[in-house]
Order: C-alpha cells, then structure tokens, then sequence
C-alpha cells in the first residue's frame, strides 16, 4: 500500500514540476559562448574530526559546474585503533572486577565474557539475517 502510494506521488510531482513555463518578451534566452575558462578549487573540511577533500570545478556560473568529495580514511582508522583499544581495555578490567567478585581467576571470567559475546552477536546475526529474510520475501510478493 505504502509503495503503490508513493508511485502515486512521485507521478504527481513529476508531472506538475516538469511544467514548461513560456519565457515573458523581456525574458530572452541568452546563448553564450562555449569556452574553456575553467577554474579549479580545491578545499578541505573537518567534519567530526574526519577530513574531507573537496574538488570543484567552477564555471563561472552559479547553476552551472560539478565537484568531487572524498574523505581521508587515515584519521578514521586512528579513531577507529583507539576505540578498539579502548573497548578492549575495558572488556579487561570488567573481567578482573568479575573474577574479584567471583573468586574465580581472570581467565574463566574472560571465558564467559566471550561466551556472552558470542551468544549475543549469533542473536544479533539471526535476528538480521531474519530481517533480511523478511524483506526479500515480502519484495516476492
């Protein structure tokens, strides 16, 4: 229903947008002169400690042009060392803080640290591998 809907809608608004509007007599469609002038610009921006490289090629037009954006993986993966350390540190203290608690040494508490883990992350896996189930068959019907 929500698709058949969303058909309906997007129709409309192709329909209607797409309106040819006739030019007034002072509104003349100006042709201008193809050439090469091109200007490059080059920026980079820091979003959320991430860099992003920009490339935009500027023709002196403001509804004309095309640009290029990338982001530099190499701080990422520096987040990304520190937040597996991180976790990783912290998954050692709660296994002493367990074997503490539980007079058991710091191996078997790690031993059922990862056996929670895995039992969580099978969960996880099945429950999106039955999503993904779901939604193919629902695309068959």
């Amino acid at each position: 229903m929500k698709t058949i809907l969303s058909v309906i809608f997007l129709v409309l608004i192709i329909s209607f947008g797409c309106e040819n509007q006739s030019l007034s007599e002072d509104e003349k469609f100006a042709t201008r002169e193809i050439h090469e002038n091109v200007q490059w610009h080059f920026d980079k921006i820091e979003v959320d400690g991430a860099e992003y490289l920009i490339l935009e090629k500027d023709n002196n037009n403001p509804h004309e042009g095309f640009g290029f954006m990338s982001i530099r993986a190499n701080t990422l993966l520096q987040k990304q060392d520190s937040i597996l350390a991180y976790l990783k540190a912290n998954h050692q203290m709660q296994a002493k803080i367990y074997a503490a608690l539980n007079d058991i040494s710091e191996e078997d508490a790690l031993a059922i640290n990862d056996r929670f883990y895995n039992q969580s992350l099978m969960r996880q896996s099945q429950e999106l591998q039955d999503l993904s189930e779901q939604n193919h068959a629902s695309k068959l019907r």
